[in-house]
């Protein structure tokens, strides 16, 4: 008798250590993250019909050399052509004995195409010189990374308007015939810039008769709409540098404001591609690693424990941050602060060229992947509320290239990124205030308690965002209170199992 209790407390002793093994290791799991959902791919931009309102409106691509290219609009390609001029001749004034001055000398960096040089200068002085280091000592890979793999082709989108640069004589064709200028002069007063050391124009090597798209500015922009969408606190000093390095193209004479309206068109559709498809695998983790090396840094230069104390003790979203002086008849004043920035590159996202009349107010709506990359600037809000600041900081309609663009051309980055959101009790957007109107210590949400109401959450699995589940705070703390409870019933079950197996022991040895 003796002998069988002890076996039978061996062997409840090992159903109790079974069940608090299987206790713990359900509790983990109900635990640990959930894996994102997979959400669905967007295919690569058709770059070709995204910019085609340029060979369908202002220039006719040439066919062979027979049948050269041909202006269409005369006005409005006049208006490119002299604005080229215009912001060239600009950059040129004031030089030294090597031909160069500030402004030349940025444009030539931005010449090299490689993001570690452009974009450390749009966090400002402090917090560039820190990205330009970590990414010298390897620590900023995952952003390398970005910056490499986040990049649009304008191959075929050249190929399609074989428009030729403002430095040649643009009455020959790409295929040695003749173009029809209509009255446009074939040569224009273009001032070609010297290298600077290691930095070069490439007037030699550039492809010569495909002005159109700028593929430097839609790199910048690759780079620039997924940096300020890291580090939205910095949005409109990091979207202004985005605009400069697309204008130093024509401050190099090597292309033209429509050029460099449709590269912004391209990298922009190419973040919300790459936003949407790769938010969980590649753009969280750059974020994540690119804010902490940042904070580590200033936290060791005693200038805050957080991002955000950190760029308030530099002042880097004011005169501490991006600044630029270059001048010229569109950035018709210095960037200082935030709400200069706005404007400068607003003033960019047109060149000043007039509005159609009939094309006024047209409705805008997103397009898909746009509001995925405002998902870190409003983690509290839905793919449709996101989508809504969006449409309430777009540009008008009716500007050159808005048609084709299914909307990409309108969306102005520097605002809607860094602004103030208000929802009402329906957790519908009713005001965006942007950095232009109101200070900002960066993105904001007015009312976030209710971003979760009505069918906003829905609106994240009809857009396809890779996401467990909802993003709003509510749904985040549900999602967590009821892990937890199911922890808690897991634990309850298998102590009651124990006590229950425990009891069946003593009542075996009262026998």
């Amino acid at each position: 008798m003796r002998q069988f209790h002890d076996l039978s407390a061996v062997f409840v002793h090992m159903l109790a250590t079974a069940l608090i093994v299987s206790c713990a290791f359900a509790a983990s799991l109900v635990a640990a993250p959930v894996p994102p959902a997979h959400a669905d791919q967007l295919p690569n931009p058709d770059w070709v019909a995204l910019l085609s309102d340029y060979e369908k409106d202002y220039w006719q691509a040439p066919k062979d050399k027979a049948h050269g290219g041909k202006v269409l609009d005369v006005a409005t390609m006049k208006r490119d052509e002299d604005l080229a001029v215009a912001i060239n001749h600009k950059g040129a004034e004031n030089l030294d004995g090597n031909g160069l001055n500030d402004q030349r000398k940025r444009a030539l960096v931005d010449s090299d195409l490689y993001g570690e040089e452009t974009m450390p200068d749009s966090l400002g002085p402090t917090l560039g010189r820190y990205m330009s280091e970590g990414f010298k000592q390897g620590r900023l890979g995952r952003v390398s990374d970005l910056f490499k793999f986040n990049v649009a082709s304008t191959y075929q989108s050249k190929r399609a308007a074989m428009h030729p640069r403002p430095y040649l004589d643009r009455a020959v064709s790409t295929y040695d015939g003749t173009n029809d200028l209509a009255g446009l002069p074939a040569t224009l007063d273009i001032k070609e810039s010297p290298s600077w050391g290691e930095h070069i124009p490439g007037y030699s090597n550039l492809q010569k008769n495909s002005s159109y798209p700028s593929g430097h500015t839609t790199t910048a922009y690759s780079w620039g709409v997924a940096l300020a969408g890291m580090i939205p606190e910095l949005a409109p000093q990091i979207m202004a540098r985005t605009s400069e390095a697309g204008n130093n193209r024509i401050v190099l004479g090597v292309h033209y404001p429509l050029d460099i309206m449709g590269g912004r068109i391209g990298g922009s559709a190419q973040n919300g591609q790459y936003w949407h498809n790769e938010f969980g695998t590649s753009i969280e983790p750059a974020a994540r690693q690119l804010r902490g090396y940042l904070t580590e840094r200033c936290r060791a230069d005693g200038h805050g424990d957080t991002l955000a104390r950190c760029i308030a003790n530099l002042k880097a979203n004011g005169e501490g941050g991006y600044t630029n002086t270059f001048l010229d008849p569109v950035a018709d004043e210095p960037v200082t602060d935030q709400a200069s920035a706005v404007r400068v590159y607003t003033n960019r996202m047109t060149y000043g060229f007039p509005q159609v009349a009939s094309e006024k107010g047209k409705p805008f709506t997103a397009p898909r992947g746009a509001a995925d990359v405002l998902r870190l600037a409003y983690p509290q809000l839905h793919a449709d509320q996101r989508a809504e600041i969006l449409a309430r900081t777009a540009i008008d309609s009716g500007y050159p290239l808005w048609e084709s663009s299914d909307g990409w051309q309108r969306i102005n980055w520097a605002a809607a990124l860094c602004a103030r959101v208000t929802l009402d009790e329906r957790g519908d957007v009713v005001k965006v205030e942007t950095a232009d109107e109101t200070r900002l210590d960066g993105p904001e949400v007015v009312n976030a308690q209710y971003a979760d109401r009505g069918a906003h959450p829905a609106s994240d699995a009809a857009a396809g965002e890779n996401t467990a589940g909802p993003a709003g705070p509510r749904a985040l703390a549900a999602a967590m209170n009821a892990r937890a409870a199911i922890a808690v019933a897991i634990g309850t079950c298998a102590a009651f199992a124990v006590v229950a197996a425990l009891r069946a022991r003593d009542r075996r040895r009262a026998a």
